[in-house]
């Protein structure tokens, strides 16, 4: 059987991009979207071709003919195959609609082979791109000069849902974006991510500057109502930030919301009429804050108890303290009796042993006798010395023990050997007695002969003058109280 001939015309639909150059600072606005569509155009391609008799003759009829595209022009792999099509075949015209399959299309040559009644026409035909499809091959500079303010060079739209434009590059850079004097990539959303980036085992997203200015900013980020930046890592840092030589420095593990490892500062705010932050030092200050009309630094929390909106194991330096409170200090229930919010104790020893602090722990007991030289303060809280133990502390800030267990401030009564918080200075709630001299606001106080109570202050007459005992005086009372033994505020202030 003589071969048939067949003179073909390959049309393949294309989108037809015109660029269009912006020439200056893109403007606040995105490019105008077009009108939305009601179908998606197919990702078939229209092959039209001539057929005829070995002798040239143009043949009519009806023929089986089968599609195959090819990855290479001899041999090599089939990429999609039609199945058999019965054609028409008028004055030996036809045309056929070939339904590709659209990831085939991806740049790499294609051929397409041609099989007529069970017949392989040879060679393959190269399917080569319309002209302006070239713009679109791998490697191709899409260029033009401005047209109006919001045309764009290429521009990609989805529907509802999908992606408008999908980069990928094995190795190299899915999208590179570049600008003279504005922004290399611009994303925008109405009401979800302006960019959305991902990573499997590298960065989500890089940015870099070379600038030499220090405005020159890696990054710039704006915000109206939401946060200018939020960051969430499962299991590292939210946020790390490194400026200038870090080696040696002190660098820590695990979930931690926010660190700064820095040369010279690790973490600095400024506020103008808020809070301002700076901190971390190896060899300087542990935190230092600094604002021009209000607070240097703010510590908050939501304990009901209000511990502890600030805390550190090392020793503090101020210029000055301003207290709206009262001070605290940890101290050790040495004595037989518990220790319970509102008693007053005395000095009763020092425990230079203890290996949850670093430094002594004064010891007190409950006061038995009236007008004591000895008094420490009033016990405001029962304290859990396990919750500053360094030693349960994990390298990644964790530590090995629940939260309920590493509590500061338990509930309860403290018992022999447990530890307390005392009112060293400020306003405390005392336990006081009134049953044989009624108080007043104002008056000073000392021990009772009750157990953990204060009373009014005895007096001694010195050169006929009324004076309460040299070193009895622990406070004096806020609230006033006649003939019973309650709670009252006093203000604690040790002579």
């Amino acid at each position: 059987m003589k071969a048939k001939k067949v003179s073909f015309i390959v049309g393949v639909i294309v989108i037809l991009v015109l660029a269009a150059g912006v020439a200056g600072a893109i403007p606040n606005q995105q490019p105008e979207a077009p009108s939305a569509v009601t179908a998606a155009v197919t990702s078939g391609i229209s092959y039209q071709g001539r057929l005829t008799s070995p002798g040239g003759s143009p043949l009519n009829g009806s023929y089986t003919m089968r599609f195959v595209v090819y990855d290479a022009a001899v041999a090599g792999t089939a990429l999609w195959d039609s199945g058999n099509m019965n054609v028409a075949v008028a004055n030996g015209l036809f045309t056929v609609i070939l339904g590709v399959d659209q990831s085939d299309f991806n740049g790499q040559a294609v051929w397409l082979s041609i099989i007529v009644d069970g017949e392989t026409l040879s060679p393959r035909q190269e399917i080569l791109p319309a002209p302006y499809a070239l713009s679109l091959r791998p490697g191709a500079d899409m260029e033009s000069d401005a047209i109006g303010s919001t045309d764009a060079i290429l521009a990609g739209y989805a529907p509802a849902t999908g992606t408008a434009l999908y980069a990928n590059a094995n190795g190299g850079v899915g999208l590179f974006g570049d600008s003279e004097q504005s922004y290399g990539v611009w994303g925008t959303s109405d009401s979800s991510w302006g960019g959305y980036f991902t990573s499997q085992d590298g960065y989500g997203l890089r940015v870099d500057t070379n600038g030499t200015d220090h405005y020159d900013h890696g990054a710039y980020i704006t915000s109206e109502q939401g946060y200018a930046v939020y960051a969430q890592s499962t299991n590292n840092m939210a946020v790390r930030g490194e400026a200038g030589n870090i080696t040696g420095l002190n660098q820590p593990l695990g979930p931690v919301g926010l660190v700064g490892i820095g040369a010279s500062r690790g973490a600095y705010g400024s506020s103008g009429n808020g809070s301002g932050v700076y901190g971390t030092s190896d060899a300087n200050y542990g935190m230092w804050g600094q604002s021009e009309t209000y607070r240097g630094v703010t510590g908050r929390t939501d304990r009901e108890d209000n511990n502890y909106g600030f805390y550190t194991p090392d020793n503090l330096y101020s210029v000055n303290i301003n207290m709206a409170g009262s001070m605290m200090q940890v101290m050790q229930n040495n004595g037989k009796e518990l220790l319970s919010p509102g008693d007053v104790v005395v000095f009763n020893g020092i425990n230079e042993m203890v290996t949850a602090v670093d430094s002594p722990i004064v010891q007190v007991s409950k006061v038995g006798v009236a007008d004591s030289t000895a008094v420490a303060g009033v016990v405001y809280s029962r304290f859990n010395i396990d919750a500053v133990d360094p030693a349960l502390e994990s390298p990644d800030g964790t530590t090995n023990l629940d939260w309920e267990v590493l509590d500061p401030t338990p509930a309860g009564d403290a018992a022999p050997g447990e530890y307390v918080l005392v009112v060293v200075q400020g306003a405390a709630q005392v336990n006081v007695s009134a049953l044989s001299s009624s108080i007043q606001p104002g008056d000073l106080l000392a021990t009772s002969s009750t157990a953990g109570m204060a009373s009014k202050a005895s007096t001694v007459s010195v050169n006929g003058v009324e004076t309460a005992v040299p070193g009895t005086v622990f406070g004096k009372a806020l609230e006033p109280v006649d003939g019973t033994q309650e709670m009252i505020y006093v203000y604690v202030t040790l002579q």
